[in-house]
C-alpha cells in the first residue's frame, strides 16, 4: 500500500503481509502510523514535512522492514 507525497516524489509504503505488529512505528511516529482494530498497519494519507524525519526513523526501527520510505529526501532512493 502506498500513501501521498511527503515531499514531490517521496512515499511512504507499508507492506502489511510482512509486518507483524510490534509498534515501534507507531511509538516513533503516532502522528503518521496506527495499528487499526483489524490489527493492520495504517499509515495517514498525507505526511508532512515534519513527519518524514519520524517516518524514516521508524522506517529504520522496523524489525521486520516492512515500511520503505522513497524518493527526494528519503533514505532508501532505489
Amino acid at each position: 500500500m502506498i500513501f501521498g507525497n511527503v515531499r514531490r516524489g517521496t512515499r511512504v509504503s507499508v507492506d502489511n503481509e510482512r509486518c507483524e505488529i510490534f509498534g515501534f512505528c507507531e511509538m516513533e511516529a503516532p502522528a503518521t502510523f496506527k495499528i487499526g482494530p483489524d490489527g493492520k498497519l495504517r499509515i495517514r494519507r498525507m505526511v508532512g514535512r515534519d513527519g518524514l524525519d519520524q517516518a524514516i526513523s521508524a522506517a529504520r526501527l522496523c524489525p521486520k522492514q516492512a515500511i520503505r520510505v522513497k524518493g527526494e529526501g528519503a533514505y532508501d532512493d532505489e
